[in-house]
């Protein structure tokens, strides 16, 4: 029977008025790169996207799309209420600050400064797995160097209850290192042989 595969992908927009949004450079490459190996590998899979990040069709999968922050928390809250998936794939670059009160009209040019307060998001994959508390479940974590790069993710991992985190740094962007909870740690050059990997996880986990 085909596997059911949730993957996230590309970055989320916070809103700072009728015009502007915050957001970072990441374009949802490696999320979509994952979900056509998995889709090759036989599962079916629904991709939850930023649109603004596809340069192409996605052809043969189930495209959501999302643009801000909570449009992606509510895309994943409506989609594990109303089906089960036997895997997720969360590597969405989600914000970790947001406006509370973003402006209701564009803010005008010409101000000498403007300071803007930002407040922590609430983590995705935390709501990840406490909708979805029997799915095999892996997040992403990256860090600006490989120095204490595993210790770092796997302490994410800990926290969020994941099954697995892959861990990449800025330094060293296409090595990435699986990690279960067991601590064991795979090593994968490029995201074609991480997207081999992650099927053979997911269609082997009962």
């Amino acid at each position: 029977m085909k596997k059911n595969v949730l993957v996230t992908a590309g970055s989320t927009w916070i809103k700072i008025d009728e015009v502007r949004v915050l957001t970072n450079r990441f374009t949802g490459r490696t999320g979509l790169e994952l979900a056509r190996e998995l889709q090759n590998a036989g599962c079916n899979v629904t991709v939850l996207v930023n649109p603004h990040c596809v340069s192409k069709e996605l052809s043969g999968l189930k495209v959501v799309k999302f643009y801000y922050y909570d449009e992606l928390k509510d895309g994943v809250a409506r989609l594990l209420k109303k089906q089960k998936f036997d895997a997720i794939i969360h590597t969405a670059a989600v914000s970790d600050y947001y406006l509370p009160d973003p402006a209701c009209a564009k803010i005008p040019s010409g101000k000498k400064a403007l300071v803007l307060k930002l407040t922590p998001t609430q983590k995705i994959i935390k709501l990840m797995r406490a909708q979805a508390s029997r799915t095999l479940l892996v997040q992403f974590k990256l860090e600006n160097s490989t120095k204490g790069l595993v210790e770092k993710a796997y302490k994410s991992l800990k926290s969020n209850d994941s099954d697995f985190v892959v861990a990449n740094a800025l330094d060293s962007i296409g090595r990435k290192y699986l990690i279960g909870r067991d601590a064991r740690i795979v090593e994968f050059k490029g995201v074609k042989s991480l997207a081999v990997g992650l099927a053979k996880i997911i269609n082997n986990n009962e």
